[in-house]
């Protein structure tokens, strides 16, 4: 339907005396796992006839916003690209947002009432449901109909949830695949309506490619990575991009680190893998599914035999550098910064064995900010600035102890401020009432009890004074320590006065040939 049959039909209408046309935004939403039931055709077709239903009262279709491949768990109305498009951009081009079944629109609680918020702050735009029909979500109770209807399908998206994890942990023993993307080398196929893994041989003939390369010559992960790009060999996940990346136009890229990591992936011996976090810290480790008889669980034939793995695993291991383990914690973290780029600093500790066996580490302070080159994420800005730890830290402690190391150490606290003006308002109030009470006739107006009053109004008065002379709204408060900042530098431990010089907002900014402190006003004074 075009613009101009709109408008001509917006005309009949108001011409022969109908109701005023209410524009409709269909509103369709599919996810990868839905059910053809549910297709996206379906509720296109169902919902024009809800429409064409409602023709009498003015209804009419004005667009479609068409969201296939998105989860209404992950993705609020205002992130899909149809839909967000309608809502940010072309709002006063509808009235209503009509949907084929709520979950199909929205699963979460707080994005219902994001949209409830919307929907009063332009027009007080309506909902409904092509399915169900006897709630009038366009009624004076609409907001308590759909939060309700919200929270229904908030609770169904969760039970969802826990029928996939079921569905996972009844096959973990197995040698079925339970889904999601196979690492790279192996490709998923069915049989009997079940889901198995199986070689993709022109995936294992890359990667046994990569293993000569590597133990053969004297090639670079990173090289090797870059060829790999150069031909478009895809990545496993390039097999199977995600509309987002198609969208943006951007590709998977192979890259030094990614390939490292799965050339140390059991999963290429044929191994079942599950994902569990590692306690007491934010990252997950990956390790083989071990059943209840103690033995690893087989999904596949493995791509490498038992001494070619061993080799390349030893390879690994003795020819490239390796990271610092997660203990060796960078001190003054957002404090210590990188000046070109205003990113972290952090200690990144390099190790390599030497020809007599002995292991050599290379620590070193580096920016750490991300940026895109070719592609590919690398890490630390164009001017890769880098520093000795042992220099930096002592030109950063000298940098701060000629400054304020004679000034009393003060530490600054943050201040959820109060309030007042509710109270003082009705201090306010209460005056006037006492006041007029003092009038001859009221209940304070005698020589007996107007002292009363009086009293009150004294003790009032001064609550009030009180009040107006509190600071009001979040602030910083400082509290001295009782010692200068030299006394407490020498007498203090990394670990505190790194978060004492980070909750004071210290800043130490490195350059190549200079560094810049930046302090709060209050440690200048």
């Amino acid at each position: 339907m075009t613009s101009s049959d709109l408008a001509l039909s917006a005309a009949t209408l108001l011409a022969t005396g109908r109701p005023k046309p209410v524009r409709v935004l269909i509103s369709l939403r599919i996810s990868e796992l839905t059910d053809e039931s549910t297709s996206l055709e379906r509720q296109l077709f169902d919902s024009r006839q809800f429409i064409a239903d409602r023709a009498h009262l003015g209804w009419v279709e004005v667009g479609v916003a068409r969201d296939a491949h998105v989860s209404a768990s992950k993705q609020s109305p205002f992130e899909r690209a149809e839909l967000g498009h309608w809502l940010k951009e072309r709002a006063p081009e509808f009235d209503l947002i009509l949907f084929w079944k709520l979950d199909r629109f929205i699963r979460k609680v707080l994005d219902m009432q994001d949209m409830l918020r919307w929907a009063a702050d332009h027009g007080n735009k309506d909902f409904a449901s092509v399915t169900e029909p006897i709630f009038d979500m366009t009624g004076p109770f609409r907001h308590v109909i759909i939060a309700l209807f919200s929270a229904l399908a908030e609770m169904e998206a969760k039970n969802t949830s826990v029928r996939v994890k079921s569905f996972r942990d009844s096959v973990r023993e197995l040698t079925r695949w339970a889904g999601g993307m196979p690492a790279y080398g192996f490709e998923v196929y069915k049989e009997d309506g079940a889901a198995y893994l199986r070689q993709n041989p022109h995936q294992v003939n890359v990667l046994r490619e990569v293993v000569n390369r590597l133990l053969t010559g004297d090639e670079s992960h990173a090289a090797i990575a870059d060829d790999l790009n150069a031909r478009g060999e895809l990545t496993a996940r390039g097999t199977r991009p995600s509309k987002r990346i198609q969208d943006s136009g951007r590709e998977y890229k192979w890259s030094a680190s990614g390939l490292r990591k799965l050339l140390k992936n059991d999963a290429l011996m044929g191994w079942k893998m599950e994902t569990r976090p590692v306690p007491g810290k934010k990252y997950f480790e990956t390790i083989p599914v071990i059943n209840s008889d103690g033995h690893k669980v087989k999904v596949a034939e493995a791509i490498f035999t038992e001494e070619e793995w061993d080799a390349l695993q030893g390879h690994l291991n003795g020819r490239t550098f390796k990271m610092s383990s997660p203990t060796n914690v960078t001190p003054f973290l957002d404090v210590i910064r990188c000046g070109y780029c205003r990113g972290k600093m952090r200690l990144h500790v390099m190790r390599r064995q030497r020809k007599d066996g002995a292991l050599a580490e290379y620590p070193k302070f580096r920016c750490v900010s991300p940026r895109m080159v070719d592609g590919r994420t690398r890490y630390g800005c164009e001017e890769q600035v880098s520093w000795d730890p042992g220099r930096l830290l002592a030109t950063f402690e000298h940098h701060l102890m000629d400054e304020f190391g004679d000034q009393e150490a003060e530490e600054r606290i943050y201040v959820v401020g109060e309030d007042n003006a509710g109270r003082m308002k009705e201090i306010g109030e209460l005056v006037s009432h006492l006041m007029a009470d003092m009038e001859p006739g009221r209940r304070y107006g005698t020589a007996l009890t107007r002292p009363k009053a009086e009293a009150m109004i004294d003790k009032l008065s001064a609550e009030y004074e009180a009040l107006s002379k509190l600071p009001t709204g979040d602030r910083w408060e400082y509290r001295s320590l009782g010692q200068t900042w030299r006394e407490l530098w020498e007498a203090t431990e990394v670990e505190e006065l790194e978060a004492l010089t980070r909750r004071n907002g210290v800043q130490f900014f490195c350059y190549t040939e200079a560094f810049e402190l930046v302090v709060p006003k209050r440690m200048k004074i």
